[in-house]
């Protein structure tokens, strides 16, 4: 009895399709791995934009704040310069100086800067009271890396007058009430381009733009996230 095989025919029929399934596998998968970076990505960025925001907003809240209170003790500092900046763009600079009970007496005021280096924003907290008396003496930041890959902290500050500034100097018979932060950032991994990678504030957009009108260009391969938020400043109002 003759016995029967595959001829060479079949054997390359069946190849082709197990290439093929094999094919379609692979880049199923690829696409589910790439999708799954790509919403880690977003995700770590969308947390270090709202972490830098969250940062920012609460050290411009305390701008001026100068009462230290401690159980039945409290006291009056003597700040100089509660806020200060420059225009740089998209890419301000800001000085805040105030007042916290959360530390001890002799480091209860603070001197908070913000400032860049290329794309990374740069913190310094710096304890400015003297080792006795109650004026706060200037110190000198210590810039340290905040977070990489921001492509914007954007300031408007609104006066007590009605007029929007891009710094804080409000003239002398005007303060600023608050201030509209935006602030962008991109992804630290690089991917293939596509048209629903450039969000702002959670959804799709083909550009970034800041409080002050400003157009950001996303970098190519990069995912990009922009926030914008008013933070009211109450302690700058002036004491009558």
């Amino acid at each position: 009895m003759k016995e029967k095989g595959f001829t060479l025919l079949e054997l390359l029929v069946a190849m082709a399709l197990l290439l093929s399934v094999l094919g379609v596998a692979f880049t199923y998968f690829q696409a589910t791995l790439d999708s799954t970076r790509r919403a880690q990505a977003k995700s770590e960025l969308q947390d270090r934009v709202r972490m830098v925001m969250q940062v920012v907003a609460g050290d411009l809240q305390m701008a001026g704040a100068r009462y230290w209170t401690q159980g039945a003790t409290s006291l009056g500092f003597t700040l100089v310069g509660a806020l200060s900046g420059t225009d740089g763009g998209v890419k301000d600079t800001l000085t805040v100086r105030y007042v916290t009970s959360l530390r001890d007496q002799n480091s209860a005021c603070r001197r908070v800067d913000y400032g860049f280096n290329g794309d990374t924003l740069m913190r310094s907290d710096v304890n400015i009271t003297p080792s006795s008396g109650t004026d706060c003496q200037e110190g000198d930041p210590s810039l340290q890396p905040l977070a990489e890959g921001i492509l914007a902290l954007d300031l408007q500050y609104l006066c007590s007058n009605g007029v929007a500034q891009n710094t804080p100097d409000c003239g002398p018979s005007a303060y600023p009430r608050s201030a509209r932060v935006s602030v962008a950032g991109y992804s630290l991994s690089v991917f293939a381009s596509r048209s629903n990678d450039r969000v702002r504030s959670g959804s799709n957009s083909q550009t970034l733009t800041t409080v002050t009108g400003q157009t950001l260009a996303c970098p190519a391969g990069r995912i990009c996230y922009a926030l914008t938020q008013e933070v009211l400043m109450p302690n700058l109002k002036p004491v009558q």
